[in-house]
């Protein structure tokens, strides 16, 4: 993946596990059980930490200078 497309998916996933942990996103889609939660919020801010992981910075860095 290029690396915008990186930054974007853990920008996303990273606001939908803010969402559910701490905004209203369970008020809005209702889950099945508190267990459904907490295992969608780990997973979605899994795929945010992940994704800021394997951003390649070295091509950030020269693309500044």
């Amino acid at each position: 993946m290029k690396n915008w497309q990186l930054i974007l998916t853990s920008l996303i996933s990273g606001l939908i596990s803010w969402g559910i942990l701490c905004g209203p996103l369970p008020y809005i889609l209702p889950f099945a059980g508190p267990d459904n939660e907490l295992g969608c919020a780990v997973i979605s801010l899994t795929i945010c930490v992940l994704s800021i992981l394997a951003v390649d910075y070295k091509k950030i860095y020269i693309g500044l200078q």
